[in-house]
């Protein structure tokens, strides 16, 4: 999955519900283990945040984790 920058912007386009759907599917997906992150509607803020924030080698290992099938950012 290419996770760059312009596809960083267009996840937080999303409305907090959405982006939450997004992020669970991706999840599944790719197997990726998400329970120890307690991702809700209620703390999209603080992911946003985060997202908002990675540098471009974040996004290029997040997007390499998700190609493997998940990891540890």
């Amino acid at each position: 999955m290419q996770f760059d920058r312009k596809a960083l912007n267009r996840l937080l386009l999303l409305n907090d519900r959405q982006l939450e759907i997004v992020i669970r599917k991706l999840a599944t997906d790719y197997g990726l283990d998400l329970s120890a992150l307690h991702i809700t509607t209620d703390n999209m803020r603080n992911l946003r945040e985060t997202l908002r924030n990675a540098t471009d080698e974040e996004l290029k290992s997040l997007g390499d984790q998700l190609r493997r099938g998940g990891g540890t950012p």
